[in-house]
């Protein structure tokens, strides 16, 4: 009996290290109920039933405490102390205080794990000894001791590397390290470090590869990129479900709605918040219980329903994390507390909430540090003083950190950390300065990651390697596709592809530099010298205002509601795409959606051009779109047929591009498959360039399009596209022997000055909660490109081609690709294109 229960024990312990809870309880209850266990009757101390029991009771309680039954799995460990063995009492101690700390009862579980110390080192076992480093490193985690806790980790690791022959354990300690590593603010580091260990728990244990999908939510969060995070968070939070893992399910609906109040989806964050409280608290863990409950709170407070009491509950909250010596996000929720006070004019309370230092490394100190700037700016302005200086200093702060990261899809992502921080100074200046302070500010809450050069990832040996996979499987996909059968295990093996590079992508470290920030008079002196207006739209209390620069001296000019405008933009979008699909069509439908087009058309003009065209004149136009007109086709509205005008980014974006030298190289024209006219186009668009590099459809390979892009003065590229609004980097150009994805062309030494994409709709981008842009276009002009003709709803083949002769005809007789593209225009009032960049 004695060696079947043993057998049935160890069993239970190696399910328990691989995360399998539930077939662990089950198996250690078995083996319990083998040897006759009952607490009412305990076994005669020093025997080897006695010595069995008791270790069963250990490794059951961590099962139950992962369950969400903490109370029961301390109860075992005082049902154990009582005749266990010596040898094993630093075993108890040790599971006494993982219990302890799995409760959120940290300062009672750092006195255990000194207590269980000397005895593991004098008694072992040497796996146990090695776990104590372990679980210490995730205590001290937990209080924000991080160096402490890379200290403990990595001692851990050197146990298992030296003495301890247990691969599943070494892995997790391995992710213990990375996760040090994330709170240290080494994201790419830890990302590196993620990979490792996801193989090594493919390996070893399968099923603890849930808790990478974890850690990568969370370092998805640390880059601003809150909409992906959280779906990661959800399909953890369902995986540990399902895997009976109660306790860190709850933790993750913590995270989950920390991600989702990221993105400003209130809602969805209090209902994560509110299911993580209940979870919480039926597993004892009251300090992060409270922390889903201020989360709930914040969520009220954005939207506005704040009680007269709601300061006194949040402060009630901080202190009862305070009692419990909790560091975790204490200082943001004396934040909240203090804003709640602002809000009620109770400043004093306000100041002395805020009166902490700031300090520590990583995105939860960056966090941390930009709600206090946050706050004191408020506090500054209800003191009628100047909050300008602390939002500044907050901003800077997080220039600093975006450049650690080389992935453009990071450092647009990070540009979502302060937006808040940005609105902020801008709403002050808006409503007190000039218009040159005010797009100053304007300017640091848009295009942020296009002043960080392109780390060129793409060109890695591993990434090249990568991509030519992915277009393999492109290939077996599409042709699965055309011959009408399922594609679902081609289209996840597309997925896994992309998920690989962007995993990669996301491991390069930044550059350390930037661009400088151009000063307004200088944008406006460039304008004024170049005849063009720069039109900057932006947003203040849901009102579209605009600064104008270029003209007669810079102006600020208060517009349309914004949300009035936003639903006339989403509108025209719908009928451009309606009027794709009526050329065929009989007349008299295509006339009523262009009447719909009209009407929209017409409104718009009249709440955003009408205020703005005596300032403007006949000049040139550049527009700076709000992220939510993004997507407006601007020469379809009236006023701008004909007009010259470009949509740029940014102000300083523009200015860059108009400085940028312009290439030498031989003209690329390129084609892909499936476009009609698309031979003819390119053959008679070739002829007007000298020594051109013609590359027709059926000899065009991606990768020597790519290799002719470097170095060409312009080009011109013919084929079918598609914008992949969840996917940006993988946004692409169907060539011949695959596509070209947008990830690709950030690897160019020099981009070609001025590229027109003649067909689809890669004009399109998708904006960060940054306001970053993304996309094909995006990545041709964060790569160095000055100008991206492109188009912002799918064209007709004949229409591409007619337009895009003529266009070209012009660029080469002198006029500039703004210029030939409003001559071409003109007489085609419901054509899709626009001229992106300068």
């Amino acid at each position: 009996m004695l060696h079947r229960a043993w057998r049935l024990f160890t069993r239970g312990q190696r399910l328990n290290r691989r995360g399998r809870i539930a077939e662990s309880a089950a198996v250690l209850e078995e083996a319990l109920s083998m040897l006759e266990w009952h607490p009412h009757a305990p076994p005669e101390p020093g025997t080897a039933r006695a010595r069995l029991i008791a270790k069963a009771l250990m490794v059951l309680s961590t099962d139950l405490a992962s369950q969400g039954e903490a109370t029961e799995a301390l109860r075992l460990l005082d049902q154990a102390s009582e005749f266990v063995d010596p040898a094993d009492r630093g075993v108890l101690l040790h599971q006494r205080a993982l219990g302890l700390w799995q409760r959120g009862r940290l300062p009672e579980a750092v006195h255990w794990f000194e207590e269980a110390e000397p005895q593991l080192a004098e008694n072992g076992p040497d796996y146990m000894y090695a776990a104590l480093f372990h679980n210490r490193a995730n205590l001290w985690r937990d209080l924000g001791e991080l160096q402490k806790a890379l200290e403990s980790i990595q001692r851990s690791i050197n146990l298992y590397n030296t003495k301890v022959d247990i691969p599943v354990n070494r892995a997790k300690a391995i992710h213990v390290e990375a996760l040090i590593w994330l709170d240290l603010g080494e994201v790419t580091k830890a990302l590196t470090a993620f990979d490792e260990v996801r193989e090594l728990y493919r390996q070893y244990a399968p099923e603890l590869e849930t808790f990478i999908q974890a850690s990568y939510a969370e370092a998805l969060s640390y880059v601003g990129l809150f909409s992906q995070s959280t779906v990661r968070w959800a399909e953890a939070i369902a995986a540990q479900r399902l895997a009976g893992d109660h306790r860190s399910a709850a933790i993750f609906e913590y995270w989950c709605a920390i991600a989702a109040y990221e993105h400003n989806r209130l809602e969805l964050a209090q209902e994560w918040a509110k299911q993580a409280v209940d979870s919480l608290y039926e597993q004892g863990n009251e300090p992060m219980a409270f922390l889903a409950q201020l989360l709930v709170l914040q969520c009220r407070f954005d939207s506005g329903d704040v009680g007269p009491d709601f300061a006194d509950k949040v402060s009630r909250l901080v202190d009862a994390l305070g009692q419990r010596d909790w560091t975790l996000r204490l200082n943001q929720a004396k934040v909240l507390a203090a804003r709640a006070w602002i809000r009620t004019g109770e400043l004093e309370r306000a100041a002395k909430a805020l009166g902490f230092d700031r300090g520590g490394v990583g995105y939860e100190a960056l966090a941390e540090d930009l709600a206090l700037y946050l706050a004191r700016a408020e506090l500054a302005v209800a003191q009628e003083n100047d909050p300008l200086p602390t939002i500044r200093a907050g901003l800077e702060q997080l220039d600093e950190y975006r450049m650690a990261f080389g992935s453009v899809e990071f450092q647009a992502g990070v540009s979502a950390l302060g937006i808040q921080l940005a609105f902020k100074g801008l709403g002050h200046v808006a409503r007190r300065s000039g218009p040159s302070e005010i797009l100053w500010w304007m300017e640091r809450s848009r295009a942020q990651a296009m002043r960080i050069p392109p780390v060129k990832s793409s060109v890695d040996p591993a990434a090249q390697e990568a991509l030519g996979r992915l277009r393999q499987a492109r290939q077996q996909l599409w042709e699965v596709q055309v011959e009408g059968g399922s594609a679902a295990g081609e289209r996840e093996r597309v997925q896994e592809l992309e998920e690989e590079i962007r995993a990669f992508d996301r491991t390069r470290p930044g550059s350390g530099r930037q661009e400088d920030r151009i000063p307004p008079e200088d944008i406006h002196e460039l304008a004024e010298s170049r005849e063009t207006v720069v039109v900057n739209l932006f947003e203040v209390a849901n009102q579209l205002s605009v600064v104008l620069v270029g003209g007669d001296g810079m102006r600020h000019i208060q517009m349309m509601p914004l949300k009035d405008a936003s639903e006339l933009a989403q509108r025209i979008g719908a009928d451009l795409d309606a009027l794709r699909r009526t050329f065929h069509h009989p007349q008299r439908l295509r006339q009523s959606v262009e009447g719909s087009m009209r009407r929209n058309a017409d409104a718009l003009a009249e709440g955003i051009w009408n205020p703005i065209a005596d300032y403007v004149g006949d000049r040139q136009v550049v527009v700076v779109p709000h992220s939510k007109l993004a997507w407006v086709p601007w020469p379809i509205l009236p006023p701008l047929r004909g007009r010259p005008l470009t949509v740029s980014p940014s102000a300083e974006a523009w200015w860059r591009a108009v400085h940028r030298p312009e290439g030498s190289g031989p003209a690329l024209i390129a084609s892909g498959p499936g476009l009609a006219r698309a031979t003819g186009e390119i053959e008679e668009i070739a002829k007007l360039y000298s020594g051109a590099r013609l590359i027709p459809a059926e000899k065009s390979d991606p990768e020597s399009v790519l290799r002719a892009l470097d170095g060409a003065a312009i080009a011109h590229l013919a084929a079918h596209g598609h914008h992949e609004p969840d996917n940006v980097l993988f946004s692409r150009l169907d060539f011949g022997l695959g596509p070209l994805n947008a990830y690709e062309l950030l690897g160019l030494d020099q981009p070609p000055s001025h590229v027109v994409l003649s067909a689809c709709d890669l004009g399109l981008s998708t904006v960060e909660v940054g306001n970053e842009t993304l996309g094909f276009t995006a990545a041709l002009l964060h790569a160095g490109t000055s100008t991206v003709v492109s188009s912002l709803a799918k064209v007709p083949d004949a229409m591409a081609a007619d337009m895009m002769l003529e266009y070209h005809r012009k660029c080469v007789s002198g006029a500039t690709p703004a210029e030939a593209l409003a001559a071409v225009g003109e007489h085609r009032p419901w054509h899709p294109f626009v001229a992106f960049g300068a």
